[in-house]
């Protein structure tokens, strides 16, 4: 198993021309850790060159970087135009009342995930589940993991085409 400096070092060469890098070494930090943890973000600074500061300025820009802890399952819930008209604002009060235990659930509202089709729709642990109802959300919350795909792909599996 490659370690962290090992995947960011991947980045570097797959994502040679300056500021490039960056955002798919935070995504290889939040893969590691869950979240942006500050020594994650010290080995992308001694790898890529950039201070830390200006590696948190560039994550801060982006909604799926977590600056802190999110709980086991994090829900993006899409509470934009299509997904509102079709129930989402039911299913964020069902969150609101039911999601007790922050170290097993986080959600929080996004505004669209490109999957108005399947209105309401939201993704968990980056697993798209569409034509959600409360029905639905409550079996999420009850048995999450029939429901989530694990994600283990990182950019270290492409090294072998950047050598």
């Amino acid at each position: 198993m490659a370690s962290l400096k090992e995947k960011i070092e991947v980045v570097k060469r797959i994502f040679p021309e300056g500021d490039t890098a960056i955002i798919a070494a935070l995504h290889e930090v939040q893969n590691e850790y869950g979240y942006l943890h500050p020594e994650g973000v010290k080995l992308i600074s001694e790898v890529l060159g950039y201070p830390e500061d200006w590696i948190m300025s560039v994550a801060s820009f982006y909604h799926m970087f977590h600056k802190e802890k999110v709980g086991k399952y994090h829900i993006y819930l899409c509470t934009n135009l299509s997904c509102m008209m079709a129930g989402a604002y039911e299913i964020l009060k069902f969150l609101k009342e039911n999601v007790k235990d922050e170290k097993e659930f986080t959600y929080e509202e996004v505004e669209c995930i490109g999957l108005c089709d399947g209105a309401p729709a939201a993704l968990i642990n980056g697993t798209p589940i569409t034509n959600l109802t409360v029905e639905k959300m409550g079996e999420i919350l009850r048995e999450p993991e029939k429901f989530v795909q694990k994600q283990e792909g990182t950019y270290y599996d492409l090294k072998d085409l950047y050598d």
